[in-house]
């Protein structure tokens, strides 16, 4: 049985390096579109919440999730964006529902970026609309946008599944090697 309990040590050992590199490619990504944003972008620090996390209560239980980056423009939450190591397509249903129920009304775009690459999302249909950092708006024409896009709720038929929709993919907890 030594055999087992070592081999069983190896696959944690390997599990845990996997793990701690994903975090690192994280945590690299946030600060390459942070800057991004800041810099390319014209966006402020002001325009800029980092991890803002929101309660969601479903089935009287209260869950929290969060965002790592929130761009309000004019008191008008108006981006999402989602950071992640792995395929942009794997996250875009997650931000959709996130955007969807977080706030009073839908936070109209939702934006998934490994950093390099990036996906832009209609919040109401769900649908990609850009494609690729140069695609993402700068910070004038987010105030643009922000005037001409209607602010309204999630429809009320669709925001428990929404929610179930959030909290489901928040509970996954994937390695940058699975693809995330």
């Amino acid at each position: 049985m030594p055999e087992a309990s070592d081999r069983l040590k190896r696959i944690e050992e390997k599990i845990r390096e996997r793990e701690e590199t994903a975090v690192m490619g994280h945590s690299l990504i946030r600060e390459v579109v942070s800057e991004f944003l800041l810099s390319d972008k014209g966006y402020t620090a002001d325009d800029i919440e980092i991890d803002r996390r929101f309660e969601i209560i479903l089935d009287d239980k209260t869950e929290f999730t969060s965002v790592d980056y929130l761009i309000t423009i004019n008191g008008k939450r108006f981006m999402a964006i989602k950071c992640t190591p792995g395929a942009l397509e794997s996250r875009e249903r997650h931000l959709v529902a996130f955007a969807r129920v977080v706030s009073e009304c839908l936070i109209p775009y939702a934006l998934v970026t490994d950093g390099a690459r990036a996906r832009m999302l209609d919040t109401k249909t769900g649908k990609v609309i850009a494609e690729g950092l140069d695609s993402i708006p700068d910070r004038k024409r987010a105030v643009e946008m922000t005037e001409t896009v209607k602010f309204a709720p999630c429809a009320p038929e669709r925001v428990e599944k929404e929610k179930r929709i959030l909290l489901a993919f928040d509970s996954i907890s994937c390695t940058q090697e699975s693809g995330e």
